[in-house]
């Protein structure tokens, strides 16, 4: 009979840092974890577990917490990215999986002027703020002004006359691991 998947537990990790993945108790059984798969290690609950690894790659970067009823995989690369499986001995038809994703962490963001057309009192000017890291997953953009949300997206229109004082503006630049703001006091100064 096919083995009947648990739902898979979606885990999202940064490039450099570590993840965990937890099992129910094993209660002295064993579970087999496999990436792509094909297995990688084998782990007997106890303490200290007892593994065995089908692939040695993996050994200077894999810990067994909670007495083996977890895998924690450290020093993260993208390449770990994917779907985890563990089959617990003594558990019929049952797999665990857990689909990894790894990102890199945001740079700094960096606000450029693209665009300042200045006429009599008024000034306009369009900027933009980028955050772009290979790797990085979607990123999201957002412009404030204190605690109030301006603008969503990469880019924001701001409209002054030259005896207004502009607010201080914020671009916040967001992936799912992490989250840089800037701060522009004068647009003027980037164009």
């Amino acid at each position: 009979s096919p083995a009947c998947t648990k739902d898979v537990t979606e885990v999202t990790g940064a490039v450099g840092k570590s993840v965990t993945f937890s099992l129910p108790s094993l209660n002295g059984e064993a579970a087999a974890w496999s990436f792509h798969n094909e297995v990688i290690v084998t782990v007997k609950s106890g303490n200290p577990p007892e593994n065995t690894f089908f692939d040695e790659s993996y050994r200077p970067r894999l810990t067994f917490p909670q007495n083996g009823s977890a895998l924690t995989i450290a020093q993260l690369r993208m390449e770990d990215s994917g779907t985890y499986t563990a089959k617990i001995s003594g558990v019929k038809n049952t797999l665990y999986s857990f689909l990894l994703h790894v990102y890199r962490e945001l740079e700094e963001p960096r606000v450029t002027c693209k665009v300042e057309n200045c006429s009599s009192n008024t000034c306009i000017y369009i900027l933009h703020c980028t955050a772009e890291a290979s790797g990085s997953g979607n990123i999201s953009y957002g412009w404030s002004t204190g605690d109030e949300l301006w603008e969503e997206g990469p880019e924001v229109l701001v409209e002054t006359s030259v005896l207004e004082k502009l607010p201080v503006l914020m671009c916040r630049a967001q992936n799912p691991i992490s989250t840089h703001n800037i701060t522009v006091t004068s647009p003027a100064a980037l164009c």
